[in-house]
C-alpha cells in the first residue's frame, strides 16, 4: 500500500524538522550576526516611536495605578486623571533635573578641559623631580608623560566633540520631536486602554495556540512583567537615593562637581554590580585632575556607598526580584552589555532572570517526573522512596 506524504508527517517528525530549522536559523544568525543587527537597527528606527511609548507606558504605569487606587479611587474619570497627574510629575521631574543638571555639567566639563593642561604639567614636574631624586629611568617617565597627553588630548577631543553632535541634534530636533509627541500620545492610548490591549493579545495567542500552550505564554508574560516591575522600579529608586547620598557626601569632598560626580553615579548605578564602579571611574579621574588627595577620598567613599547599596539598600528596595546567583547576575550584565551597550546592561539582568525562572521549573518538573528531589539547604539530590535515597 503506497504511503502519502501526510503518513510521514508524524508529531515526532515535525518537531524534529522544527527544532533542525531553528538550529539552522540560530547558527546563520549568529555566523552573521553584524548584518543581522544591522537589520534589526533598521527595523528598529521604523517602531521606534512604538517602542520608546511601549517603555513610557511601562515606567509610568506604576505611578498610574497609585494614583488609581489612591488619590482618585472614588472619581469616575479616575484613570484619565491618574494618566494626566503621572505625565505632569514626570515632567516636573524631567525638568527640574534637565535645570539643575545640564548647566552644572556644562561648567564641570568646561572647567575640566581648561584645567588639563595645568594638572599636566604639575603631573610632569613631580615625575622630572622624582626622577633626578630617585635616579628613575628618564624614557620611562618620558612614556609616562607622552601616554597621559595622549589620554588628556583623547578626553578633551571627546568633550568638544559633543558641541557638533549638539548642533546635529538641534537640526534634526524636529523629527527628535515628532517622534516623541508620537510615542506620548501612543503611550497614553496604552496607559488608557491596558485592559483593553491585554485582553486583545489574549485574544491573539489563544486563537493561534492550544489552551494549554496560550495559558502557559500568558502565564510568561506575566511573570517577566513582574520581574521586570520590580526590578525596574526598584533600581530607579535605589540609583535616586544613591545619587542623593553622593551629592550629600561629595559636597564634603570637593563642592564644585558634587552634582556632576553624583549624575554619573546615579544614572550607572542602574547596571547591577558594576554600576558604581563604573561611575566611579570617571569620577576619580575628574578629581585627580583637581586634587588627587581628594580623588582617594572620592574613591573610598564610593567604595563604602557600594557596600551599603549591595548589602543594606539595595536588598531593602529590590529584595529578591530577580532570584538570580552573584554568577548569574555577571553574565547577563557581560552578554547584555557586549550585545547592546549600556541598554542591554540594565536589561540583561531581568531578561537573565526570567529565563532562568523558566528553565529551572522546567528543571525541576523533569526531576519530579524521575522521582528526584532536590534538598536545596544542603546541595543534595534526593531518590523519593520510603527513605529518601542520596544520588552520587
Amino acid at each position: 500500500m503506497q504511503k502519502n506524504v501526510k503518513d510521514y508527517m508524524t508529531k515526532n517528525t515535525v518537531s524534529n524538522i522544527i527544532t533542525i530549522c531553528a538550529g539552522v536559523i540560530l547558527y546563520l544568525g549568529l555566523s552573521h550576526f553584524t548584518i543581522v543587527k544591522a537589520a534589526l537597527g533598521t527595523f528598529y528606527g521604523v517602531i521606534s516611536p512604538f517602542v520608546v511609548a511601549f517603555v513610557l507606558a511601562f515606567l509610568l504605569n506604576t505611578p498610574v495605578i497609585w494614583f488609581e487606587n489612591g488619590i482618585f479611587k472614588k472619581m469616575k474619570a479616575k484613570r484619565g486623571l491618574s494618566v494626566l497627574c503621572s505625565y505632569i510629575f514626570a515632567f516636573v521631574v524631567l525638568s527640574a533635573l534637565l535645570v539643575a543638571v545640564i548647566p552644572q555639567v556644562l561648567e564641570s566639563i568646561t572647567s575640566v578641559i581648561a584645567s588639563a593642561p595645568k594638572w599636566l604639567d604639575t603631573v610632569s614636574k613631580t615625575l622630572n623631580d622624582l626622577t633626578t631624586q630617585y635616579n628613575w629611568d628618564e624614557s620611562f617617565v618620558e612614556s609616562v608623560v607622552e601616554y597621559m597627553q595622549t589620554l588628556l588630548k583623547t578626553i578633551s577631543d571627546v568633550l568638544l566633540g559633543l558641541l557638533p553632535k549638539i548642533v546635529n541634534f538641534s537640526v534634526s530636533l524636529g523629527s527628535v520631536v515628532i517622534n516623541m509627541v508620537m510615542s506620548v500620545i501612543a503611550s497614553i492610548y496604552m496607559l488608557m486602554t491596558k485592559e483593553r490591549l491585554i485582553f486583545q493579545i489574549k485574544k491573539i495567542v489563544y486563537s493561534l495556540f492550544k489552551e494549554k500552550r496560550a495559558s502557559r505564554i500568558i502565564q510568561i508574560g506575566q511573570r517577566s512583567n513582574k520581574i521586570f516591575s520590580q526590578f525596574i522600579n526598584g533600581k530607579m529608586i535605589d540609583s535616586l537615593i544613591i545619587g542623593i547620598l553622593c551629592f550629600i557626601g561629595t559636597m564634603f569632598i570637593y563642592s564644585p562637581y558634587a552634582l556632576l560626580l553624583a549624575v554619573i553615579v546615579g544614572v550607572t548605578n542602574m547596571i547591577p554590580f558594576f554600576g558604581p564602579f563604573i561611575g566611579a571611574i570617571p569620577s576619580v579621574f575628574i578629581l585627580l585632575m583637581v586634587s588627587p588627595i581628594d580623588a582617594v577620598i572620592f574613591a573610598v567613599f564610593v567604595l563604602v556607598l557600594q557596600q551599603f547599596d549591595g548589602n543594606i539598600l539595595g536588598p531593602k528596595i529590590l529584595g529578591d526580584s530577580t532570584g538570580l546567583a552573584p554568577i548569574w547576575v555577571l553574565v547577563s550584565i557581560s552578554i547584555g552589555g557586549g550585545l547592546f551597550g549600556f541598554a542591554g546592561m540594565l536589561i540583561g539582568v531581568p531578561t537573565f532572570a526570567v529565563i532562568y525562572s523558566l528553565i529551572s521549573e522546567n528543571i525541576d518538573k523533569c526531576l519530579k517526573s524521575k522521582n528526584i528531589k532536590a534538598d536545596k539547604d544542603n546541595m543534595t539530590l534526593l531518590l523519593e522512596g520510603e527513605e529518601d535515597e542520596p544520588l552520587v
